[in-house]
C-alpha cells in the first residue's frame, strides 16, 4: 500500500492492492480493516464539496484515490482526514507486523 502527500502532510492518494495473509481470502482481518480506512476516508473526501477527488477499484483486492490540492480553505479539513487515515494505517501496520506493507511518500517526520 502506497500513500502518497501533498506538502504539509495532506493526502495527494493512495494505492492499495494485494493481500494480507493474515487469514483465507474474504476473511483476513488486516484486509477488512484496511479496506474499511481506505474507503471510509475516500467516501469523505468524495462527498465534501470544494474538493476534487478520483477513485477507482478496477477489480477485486485493488483501490486508487487521487485528490487534487484542496483550496486554502479546505486544508485543516483534509489534513484532519489524512491523519486520522495514517493513524489507522500505521497502528495497523504494528500491530500486524508484516502484514501491511505501508509506504508514506512525501511525509516528513512529524508531519502526521
Amino acid at each position: 500500500m502506497r500513500v502518497r502527500l501533498h506538502p504539509g502532510g495532506l493526502l495527494a492518494g493512495f494505492t492499495a492492492s494485494g493481500h494480507a495473509g493474515a487469514g483465507r481470502k474474504g476473511e483476513d482481518i488486516v484486509c477488512a480493516a484496511a479496506t474499511a480506512l481506505l474507503r471510509t476516508a475516500a467516501k469523505v473526501l468524495a462527498g465534501e464539496p470544494g474538493l476534487t477527488v478520483d477513485g477507482q477499484s478496477p477489480e477485486p483486492g485493488v483501490m486508487r484515490l487521487v485528490l487534487k490540492p484542496p483550496p486554502e480553505e479546505k486544508r485543516d479539513w483534509v489534513r484532519g482526514v489524512t491523519a486520522t487515515l495514517l493513524r489507522g494505517l500505521t497502528d495497523l501496520a504494528e500491530e500486524f507486523p508484516g502484514r501491511l506493507k505501508l509506504k508514506i511518500d512525501g511525509a516528513r517526520r512529524g508531519e502526521y
